[in-house]
C-alpha cells in the first residue's frame, strides 16, 4: 500500500472533530504523521480535476481550456471493472458538475469572487488553527460569505445544522471571515459528494447572522481544552487519530476484542463499562479491517501459497431495457414482455440474440484461506502484538 507521509497542523480542520471530542490526542499525536490510504490518494487526483474545471468555469488564474489531463489511477486502486479511460471521464463528470454546483450557490444575476484551494487560519485564537479549503465564494452584494467542500468519498458527509454545524465547514467558514477580514451578513456552508450513495451530491446549509460570534466561541473553548492534561476519549472520531498505535483506549478496545476471539474472556464476563469502550472504538476496527482486506486482496492477485481466489461468474441482465422490448416485438414474442425474471425467458430466446441482449455483472470474487490460523496463533500474534504496544505505551 502507498504510504505518503503528509504532516497537518495539531489543530487542522480536518481533524477537528477528533480533538474536540479527545483533546487528548492534540498532544498524543504530536511528532506523527498521516499515512494516506488508496482512496485518499484517489480523493486528491479527484480534487486535481475538480480544481481544473472551477479554474475553468470562473477563469481563474492558471485556467486551461479542454478537458482536464489523463490521470493515472493509484497502483493498488480496485478500477471494479472500469478502464483507466472510463475511471478518468467519471473524474471529469464529477469535476463539472462540481463547478455547476458553485455556480448554483451565487444568486443569479450577482457576482461572486471565487478562490480555491486557499490556507486559511485563525490566528486570533491559535497559531495553529488553520487549513486549506476546497473553495471560498464571496458575493459583494449580499455581504454572503460560501465555504464549499468537495468530498470524493462514499461515506455521507452531512452540513448539519445551525445548532451542530459540519465541525471542519465551520472552522473554515470562520477563518474564511478572518483570513479575508470580512463582515458577513450572510453565511453558507456546502458539500459537493458526487458518490453520494443516497440523496443528492450537493448540500447547502445558510446560516444565521448569529452563527459567526457563537462558533468562534465554541473554538476557542475546544482548542482551550486541548491545552489541559486528560485520558484519551474512544470514540468514531478514533478512525483517523494518528495517536491511536499507542492510545491505551484503542489498545484496550483491540485487547477486548481479540481476547475474545481466542477465548480468554467471555464479552458476558466484560464489565458494562469495557463493552462501551469496545463499541466506542468500533470505527477503528473498520479501518483495521478495510486495510487489512485490501492487503489480502492484493497478496491475491501478485499471489502467496496460503490465500486462493475463487471466481463467480456474474449474474446476467438486459443490456438495454428498450432495445430488448423492440427486439422481442420485432420477433414476435409479446409474451415475453410480460414483467417476469431474466431467468424465466432465457431459454425461449434465440441463441443468437442472448450475447446481444443479455450482459453479465462483474465477476464475484472470494478470497479464501487455504490454511486459516489457529486461535491459539492468533493469541501467539496479539501477545507479540501486545507487548510492542505495551512497550511503545511505557516509553511514550
Amino acid at each position: 500500500m502507498s504510504k505518503p507521509v503528509v504532516v497537518h497542523s495539531k489543530l487542522s480542520f480536518s481533524s477537528r472533530k477528533r480533538w474536540r471530542n479527545c483533546p487528548a490526542s492534540v498532544q498524543m499525536s504530536v511528532g506523527l504523521s498521516d499515512v494516506s490510504g488508496t482512496a485518499a490518494l484517489e480523493g486528491t487526483i479527484a480534487h486535481t480535476v475538480a480544481e481544473f474545471y472551477v479554474r475553468q468555469k470562473f477563469n481563474l488564474e492558471g485556467a486551461a481550456g479542454g478537458e482536464a489531463p489523463l490521470q493515472a489511477p493509484p497502483v493498488e486502486l480496485d478500477l471494479k471493472g472500469k478502464s483507466v479511460e472510463d475511471w478518468n471521464a467519471e473524474l471529469r463528470k464529477h469535476g463539472k458538475a462540481y463547478a455547476e454546483f458553485i455556480q448554483s450557490l451565487i444568486p443569479e444575476g450577482y457576482q461572486g469572487f471565487v478562490t480555491i484551494e486557499k490556507k486559511v487560519a485563525i490566528p486570533s485564537i491559535a497559531d495553529q488553527l488553520f487549513g486549506t479549503a476546497d473553495c471560498i465564494v464571496w458575493v459583494p452584494a449580499h455581504h454572503l460569505l460560501i465555504v464549499v467542500d468537495y468530498k470524493y468519498g462514499f461515506e455521507d458527509v452531512a452540513c448539519g445544522d445551525a445548532e451542530d454545524t459540519n465541525p471542519q465547514l465551520a472552522a473554515y467558514l470562520v477563518a474564511a471571515a478572518e483570513t479575508f477580514e470580512l463582515d458577513p451578513v450572510r453565511m453558507m456552508v456546502a458539500v459537493f459528494q458526487p458518490r453520494r450513495v443516497i440523496g443528492m451530491a450537493g448540500q447547502a446549509l445558510e446560516l444565521p447572522a448569529n452563527w459567526l460570534q457563537r462558533e468562534r466561541l465554541l473554538l476557542a473553548q475546544e482548542v482551550a481544552r486541548t491545552q489541559l492534561p486528560g485520558e484519551p476519549i474512544a470514540g468514531e472520531h478514533c478512525r483517523y487519530c494518528r495517536a491511536k498505535a499507542a492510545c491505551p483506549r484503542t489498545h484496550g478496545a483491540v485487547a477486548g476484542a481479540l481476547n475474545n476471539y481466542v477465548g480468554l474472556r467471555s464479552l458476558h464476563d466484560m464489565t458494562d463499562d469495557e463493552v462501551v469502550q469496545l463499541w466506542a472504538a468500533h470505527t477503528a476496527f473498520k479501518s483495521f479491517w478495510e486495510d487489512v482486506g485490501q492487503r489480502i486482496e492484493n497478496l491475491a492477485k501478485t499471489g502467496h501459497p496460503a490465500i486462493q481466489i475463487t471466481t463467480k461468474p456474474g449474474r446476467r441482465m438486459w443490456r438495454d431495457e428498450n432495445e430488448v422490448a423492440l427486439t422481442l416485438l420485432a420477433y414476435g414474442m409479446h409474451d415475453l414482455l410480460e414483467p417476469k425474471a431474466l431467468s424465466e425467458v432465457y431459454d425461449r430466446l434465440p441463441a443468437g440474440l442472448r450475447d446481444t441482449l443479455i450482459k453479465r455483472s462483474a465477476d464475484q470474487k472470494t478470497v479464501k484461506l487455504v490454511s486459516p490460523g489457529t486461535p491459539s496463533e492468533v493469541a501467539k500474534l496479539f501477545k507479540q502484538y501486545s507487548n510492542i504496544i505495551d512497550q511503545s505505551v511505557k516509553l511514550d
